[in-house]
């Protein structure tokens, strides 16, 4: 029986997909008073509504025994795992590979709060805080994100985040990106065997350019670039969520965290949506 008492909490066919792959994050013969289920809820809550822990519902259980889980899910990992393993469900249930053999690559800056910890100033986009380095597949999954502080080179970042992931992600041979990564291509190609393709619009270059060709005629308004508009789409699911409007935390690893929070939530809503219909 549902027992969902805010809009974030988990479905009864929500939690019974999540449950094999959390565990307890309590340590050997300590007794578990409060339902994995309903810690599991309270830290959707925060990250849906933004909410400070103190300001936690007294629906959940006490914010020390959320924030004790919460904490050891950071330092192993869970919601990573977590993430790749219904990535890898969604993709089977749509007719695809478990594997991608193509992603997409961009970055968001973000402003940080008063809680310290690390940041920088990124002049491009006028903004003092952390960068957000996102890969996605085809459909917009997350694979992989890093943050970093804001005036780390869109490049030098792509690089702390692609390091080693071939090992990851054996399949993918192309990866998109924008013209900020154009100096990635041959690091790319030697570090991860991966070709980066960089889609521009028609207008941009090209033969148009030779002194006694007539430029051409560019259209009005905003245009999409194919692929690219993929992981832009995915940094606006996640930023639904208020806790990820801004980078309100202390450690860039509860950041990190937070993306796989946020994108399991988006895979859970659509794996048990499709086993509805």
């Amino acid at each position: 029986m549902d027992t969902c008492l805010y809009a974030s909490d988990l479905n009864d066919n929500e939690w019974a997909l999540l449950a094999p792959l959390i565990h307890r994050s309590h340590p050997a013969g300590r007794r578990q008073f409060h339902p994995l289920r309903r810690i599991v809820d309270a830290v959707f809550y925060l990250l849906r509504t933004g909410a400070q822990w103190r300001m936690l519902p007294h629906e959940y259980p006490p914010r020390c025994a959320v924030f004790y889980h919460y904490a050891r899910w950071r330092e192993n990992g869970t919601w990573e795992q977590v993430t790749r393993v219904l990535r890898e469900s969604y993709r089977r249930a749509i007719g695809r590979a478990p594997q991608p053999s193509a992603a997409i690559i961009d970055s968001q800056s973000v402003k940080t709060s008063e809680m310290g910890g690390p940041r920088g100033y990124d002049g491009a986009k006028k903004i003092k805080g952390r960068k957000r380095h996102l890969l996605v597949d085809t459909q917009g999954n997350l694979l992989k994100n890093s943050v970093h502080p804001a005036d780390i080179h869109d490049r030098t970042g792509a690089e702390i985040l692609l390091e080693g992931l071939q090992h990851l992600f054996p399949a993918i041979e192309l990866m998109w990106a924008d013209t900020a990564y154009r100096g990635l291509k041959d690091w790319l190609q030697k570090a991860l065997g991966w070709r980066l393709s960089i889609p521009q619009h028609w207008w941009t270059g090209g033969v148009w350019m030779r002194t006694d060709a007539e430029p051409p005629t560019r259209p009005s308004g905003f245009q999409v670039l194919a692929r690219r508009w993929v992981v832009e789409r995915t940094i606006g699911w996640l930023t639904t969520n208020r806790r990820l409007a801004k980078d309100y935390e202390r450690f860039v690893e509860t950041g990190e965290m937070l993306l796989y929070l946020a994108m399991s939530r988006i895979l859970l809503r659509r794996l048990t949506r499709k086993n509805e219909r």
